[in-house]
């Protein structure tokens, strides 16, 4: 592994020591402590995960040794989107059973809830990763879609650390709307519960829809609730929710909900959307 690391600080969800991740250039802190990962990683201070395949250990030896043999530069599955250095693969549990697990596992020392580790089979993963040298892809976050399951387009959704606070949450949830519609499905949400981020994901993806909708209207047009789910494939739950958050919707007699146009709120959407580092306008799905 090399030994150019960045520490990255997380806020703690306990008192108790919580292992730190090294994979590639980064180093951070987790989260949780899982009964669901391996004893082991609750009885040191760094695990180190392989940027390329997954494979962990507990030892810095051991993962400098698989460094320089491991011979896999991206995930075990299919290309479906990419856009500068940043790229997504649709991976199957059921054919990567290994890697898939691994995915899960990490994501129990940062999520609570809703992790299934021995149940891949069930699952197709979308896994991100970012091109810091040629053809060589390092992961850096994931979402999970049950098999079969229409409406729920996300079961888990993570971004490691060192790749937060750079829209590639936004992105993520993107894609999964993106997918639903692909396969004639015009409304999407994700399981409940949510994470704190991916709370925090879905509540940026859907006021940037929302707002991206509204700027199409101009101030005199009435706006119906059913016709922004349409036109963006969220659920109606979801945007009451969303617009609540923002107070941007008031309810008046017999439990009718009207939608209040909030002009410098979305100005500054305006004016922040310019400055994103990815452009979630953008899904190009490769064949």
């Amino acid at each position: 592994m090399s030994n150019d690391t960045s520490k990255i600080n997380n806020t703690s969800t306990t008192n108790k020591a919580r292992p730190w991740i090294q994979t590639g250039r980064y180093e951070f802190e987790t989260v949780c402590r899982s009964t669901l990962c391996p004893k082991e990683w609750l009885q040191v201070e760094k695990i180190y995960v392989c940027e390329y395949c997954l494979k962990t250990t507990i030892q810095g030896t051991s993962a400098r040794r698989h460094h320089t043999k491991c011979t896999q530069t991206r995930p075990p599955g299919c290309l479906i989107y990419t856009q500068k250095d940043v790229s997504v693969f649709e991976v199957c549990g059921w054919k990567a059973k290994t890697y898939c697990e691994d995915l899960c596992l990490i994501a129990t020392l940062f999520i609570e809830s809703k992790i299934e580790i021995k149940n891949v089979h069930r699952f197709r993963f979308y896994v991100l990763t970012v091109c810091h040298n040629d053809n060589q892809y390092e992961f850096a976050g994931f979402f999970s879609k049950l098999q079969y399951q229409e409406r729920l387009n996300v079961s888990c959704l993570l971004i490691l650390p060192p790749y937060r606070n750079r829209g590639f949450g936004s992105l993520m949830v993107h894609i999964s709307y993106a997918l639903s519609r692909l396969a004639n499905i015009h409304t999407g949400t994700p399981e409940r519960p949510l994470s704190t981020q991916g709370l925090l994901c879905y509540r940026k993806y859907w006021k940037s829809k929302i707002f991206d909708y509204l700027l199409t209207k101009t101030n005199e047009e009435q706006i119906a609730i059913n016709d922004i789910s349409k036109a963006t494939s969220i659920f109606t739950c979801d945007i009451i929710e969303t617009l609540a958050s923002l107070n941007m919707i008031r309810m008046l007699e017999k439990d009718k909900l009207i939608i209040y146009r909030s002009q410098e709120l979305l100005d500054e959407y305006k004016q922040k959307s310019k400055e994103t580092d990815v452009r979630h306008d953008i899904v190009n799905f490769n064949s």
